[in-house]
């Protein structure tokens, strides 16, 4: 138990910038926290009771109509824990046999108010405010988008799509989907290139009318990226860590995009600071793991940090399959290959989105057959199994993969370019050709 009294309860949740509106709903700094049912419910009765000890009993009256067990309060504060971890300025005590006690960090709020902005941060407009039925659905959406399916994925689409049909002027459903069309694009490129345009379209309607909402810039950033538009994207990264210093999202995905340009040692740095933000993201953990292999750290070093994303995240499927991609790179064994196809079986959603590494997994630890049968049933013109054909030695296939993608104008090839089991071909004849085509729209030095 943590005794956190004295200097941590004389600053009040609204001063740190919690709001809890009419329906219900959370923000911090006036964006929408996407925290589910329970998760909000726990974390209004926190907030109203604050500083006082929630007790179990008003739990399990106040958000579970009275049908709470222990394990399902622990399980929803362990997940409550995770949402609010980027803001850095609260954290919810336990005591035993009690309940939990909201604490507000009041060091933490008060160096947030003394570090002076990079730029101007002027009041956020108030806007009309949608339906609660719709809000509720944009936070489903999110939570889906999250999910990396393509079952999720489908289902993200279509629901955001019914939320713009009847709020057009609400902007977050937009955002999301811009957000939809940008992680299909960069994890298996099923879309057309004309759907980032419009994405991008939708984004500055949504600048005009919400120029400050939480999470513009950045999506603005990895949309640019998706389509290669380095130099843009470059601009809008660093205007959306200038607006929002705390989003761990924000700096993720400017990883990322440093790692497309050949910054990786940079990227590490900045997908530490995602990950001190939010260090419950299995995502941005594997993310740090591969930015370590770009920057050609030593292996040990990158077989650590995938080591540690796993033990981090045990329960996610992300986080094994990186570790198994990581040992085959370092030490290719026919037990990973194994490990792979198991996987495979016990993980049927979560599969066709990590079909690269699968593939690379088998190539790499000697079974071709399977590998190339993946290849075949989620093949794709966004060369995403490259590093599979190159472990197989068919370099001069690769390339033809390569080429045809280069020819779509957007999708992951830049970071599969960028990742140290494709370097052989970066010495195949036609590189020059596909590197001044991909990477044409490059930062100034």
């Amino acid at each position: 138990m943590i005794n956190s009294s004295s200097p941590l309860a004389d600053i009040d949740p609204s001063f740190a910038g919690f709001d809890v509106d009419r329906d219900g709903f959370i923000s911090y700094k006036k964006s929408l926290l996407f925290l589910p049912p329970k998760e909000r419910g726990a974390f209004r009765l926190l907030l109203s009771a604050w500083p006082k000890v929630v007790s179990k009993e008003d739990f399990s009256k106040n958000v579970w109509a009275g049908r709470m067990s222990d394990d399902g309060l622990v399980r929803c504060i362990t997940r409550l824990r995770r949402a609010l971890s980027y803001t850095g300025v609260v954290q919810i005590d336990s005591f035993y046999g009690q309940g939990y006690r909201l604490v507000i960090l009041s060091d933490k709020v008060r160096r947030l108010f003394l570090v002076p902005a990079t730029t101007p941060s002027p009041e956020k407009p108030d806007v009309v405010k949608p339906p609660a039925a719709l809000v509720e659905a944009c936070i489903h959406a999110r939570q889906l988008l999250e999910n990396r399916s393509q079952d999720a994925f489908s289902q993200a689409e279509s629901i955001l799509k019914n939320v713009i049909s009847k709020a057009p002027d609400y902007m977050l459903p937009k955002l999301l989907l811009a957000q939809y069309v940008a992680e299909r694009a960069f994890f298996d490129g099923n879309i057309r290139r004309s759907q980032i345009d419009d994405a991008l379209s939708q984004l500055k309607l949504v600048q005009d009318a919400e120029p400050y909402l939480q999470g513009l810039q950045s999506q603005r950033g990895y949309l640019y990226d998706c389509k290669w538009h380095f130099d843009e994207a470059r601009v809008a990264h660093k205007q959306a860590l200038q607006m929002s210093p705390d989003d761990d999202v924000a700096y993720y995905r400017y990883g990322f995009h440093l790692v497309n340009t050949n910054a990786s040692s940079e990227a590490i740095r900045v997908i530490q600071s995602a990950a001190q933000l939010n260090p419950f993201s299995p995502n941005i953990a594997v993310g740090l793991v591969r930015a370590y292999a770009c920057a050609n750290m030593d292996q040990a070093e990158v077989l650590a940090q995938a080591r540690s994303a796993y033990s981090s995240h045990p329960n996610s499927p992300t986080a094994y399959i990186n570790l198994l991609y990581t040992l085959a790179w370092i030490d290719p064994q026919p037990e990973l290959a194994h490990a792979a196809r198991h996987f495979v079986k016990k993980n049927r959603y979560a599969y066709a989105l990590s079909s690269r590494g699968v593939a690379y997994i088998l190539a790499r630890c000697g079974d071709h057959v399977g590998a190339l049968e993946v290849i075949e049933k989620y093949d794709s013109i966004h060369g995403i199994h490259l590093a599979a054909l190159v472990a197989m030695g068919m370099i001069d296939e690769a390339m033809i993969k390569v080429k045809a993608a280069a020819e779509t104008g957007f999708g992951v090839l830049p970071f599969s370019l960028s990742v140290p089991e494709c370097a052989e071909l970066k010495q195949h004849p036609d590189y020059p050709e596909v590197y001044a085509k991909v990477f044409s729209h490059m930062p100034p030095e």
